[in-house]
Protein backbone atom coordinates (compact mmCIF):
# COMPACT_ATOMS: atom_id res chain seq x y z
CA UNK A 1 0.00 0.00 0.00
CA UNK A 2 1.53 3.28 -0.91
CA UNK A 3 0.16 5.71 1.82
CA UNK A 4 1.39 2.75 4.82
CA UNK A 5 3.71 5.12 6.42
CA UNK A 6 0.78 7.73 6.69
CA UNK A 7 -1.01 4.81 8.30
CA UNK A 8 1.29 4.00 10.69
CA UNK A 9 2.19 7.62 11.62
CA UNK A 10 -1.57 8.49 12.32
CA UNK A 11 -2.03 4.94 14.57
CA UNK A 12 1.66 6.19 16.56
CA UNK A 13 0.41 9.79 16.98
CA UNK A 14 -0.99 10.80 20.03
CA UNK A 15 -4.95 12.12 19.70
CA UNK A 16 -5.43 15.43 20.77
CA UNK A 17 -8.80 15.63 23.48
CA UNK A 18 -10.89 17.43 20.70
CA UNK A 19 -9.51 14.59 17.70
CA UNK A 20 -12.78 12.78 17.25
CA UNK A 21 -14.45 16.03 17.00
CA UNK A 22 -12.20 17.90 14.71
CA UNK A 23 -11.48 14.66 12.47
CA UNK A 24 -15.30 14.21 12.31
CA UNK A 25 -16.14 17.68 11.74
CA UNK A 26 -13.38 17.28 8.54
CA UNK A 27 -14.87 14.21 7.04
CA UNK A 28 -18.80 16.11 7.39
CA UNK A 29 -17.33 19.22 5.80
CA UNK A 30 -16.38 17.01 2.97
CA UNK A 31 -19.77 15.32 2.78
CA UNK A 32 -21.91 18.56 3.27
CA UNK A 33 -19.62 19.80 -0.45
CA UNK A 34 -21.26 16.94 -2.21
CA UNK A 35 -17.25 15.80 -2.22
CA UNK A 36 -16.36 11.77 -2.79
CA UNK A 37 -16.81 10.97 1.32
CA UNK A 38 -19.68 9.31 1.76
CA UNK A 39 -18.64 8.40 5.45
CA UNK A 40 -16.37 7.24 7.89
CA UNK A 41 -15.13 3.68 9.09
CA UNK A 42 -13.07 2.70 12.29
CA UNK A 43 -9.92 1.12 11.37
CA UNK A 44 -9.38 -0.35 15.40
CA UNK A 45 -5.79 -1.49 16.78
CA UNK A 46 -5.92 -5.45 16.02
CA UNK A 47 -3.83 -5.25 19.33
CA UNK A 48 -6.83 -2.61 20.88
CA UNK A 49 -9.41 -2.67 23.73
CA UNK A 50 -12.31 -5.20 23.97
CA UNK A 51 -14.54 -2.37 23.07
CA UNK A 52 -13.13 -1.75 19.70
CA UNK A 53 -12.78 -5.66 18.97
CA UNK A 54 -17.01 -5.99 19.12
CA UNK A 55 -17.54 -2.91 16.92
CA UNK A 56 -17.77 -4.17 12.71
CA UNK A 57 -14.55 -3.10 11.01
CA UNK A 58 -16.73 -2.76 8.14
CA UNK A 59 -19.41 -0.71 9.59
CA UNK A 60 -20.03 2.73 7.84
CA UNK A 61 -20.87 5.76 9.70
CA UNK A 62 -22.55 9.45 9.16
CA UNK A 63 -20.15 11.66 11.13
CA UNK A 64 -22.63 12.52 13.25
CA UNK A 65 -23.27 8.85 14.73
CA UNK A 66 -19.77 7.63 14.72
CA UNK A 67 -18.23 6.38 18.12
CA UNK A 68 -15.47 9.15 19.22
CA UNK A 69 -11.97 8.16 19.49
CA UNK A 70 -10.74 6.92 22.02
CA UNK A 71 -13.45 4.63 22.76
CA UNK A 72 -14.58 5.20 26.73
CA UNK A 73 -12.93 1.77 27.57
CA UNK A 74 -10.03 2.81 25.55
CA UNK A 75 -7.23 1.87 28.79
CA UNK A 76 -4.84 3.85 25.99
CA UNK A 77 -6.60 7.31 26.12
CA UNK A 78 -4.88 9.85 23.58
CA UNK A 79 -2.22 6.40 22.75
CA UNK A 80 -5.35 4.26 21.53
CA UNK A 81 -4.34 3.13 17.89
CA UNK A 82 -7.94 3.53 16.04
CA UNK A 83 -8.42 5.43 13.85
CA UNK A 84 -11.21 7.38 11.32
CA UNK A 85 -10.69 7.07 7.99
CA UNK A 86 -13.18 8.09 4.71
CA UNK A 87 -15.18 5.95 3.26
CA UNK A 88 -15.55 6.73 -0.29
CA UNK A 89 -18.36 7.19 -2.55
CA UNK A 90 -16.65 5.46 -5.58
CA UNK A 91 -15.95 2.37 -3.06
CA UNK A 92 -18.12 -0.57 -2.93
CA UNK A 93 -20.08 -1.43 0.17
CA UNK A 94 -23.63 -1.04 1.56
CA UNK A 95 -23.63 2.99 1.08
CA UNK A 96 -22.19 3.03 -2.36
CA UNK A 97 -23.63 5.16 -5.24
CA UNK A 98 -24.78 3.37 -8.39
CA UNK A 99 -25.26 5.80 -11.80
CA UNK A 100 -29.36 5.84 -10.98
CA UNK A 101 -28.79 7.21 -7.53
CA UNK A 102 -29.64 11.07 -7.47
CA UNK A 103 -30.73 11.92 -4.23
CA UNK A 104 -28.05 11.48 -2.60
Amino acid sequence: MPFEWLKGFHQEMEKAPDYAEKTLAAYRLGMKAKGSIRGVRIEGDPEGCAAVRVLDPAAEYHPDKAPHLPLPDCPKGGRCRCVYRPVMAYEEGPGARDETDHER
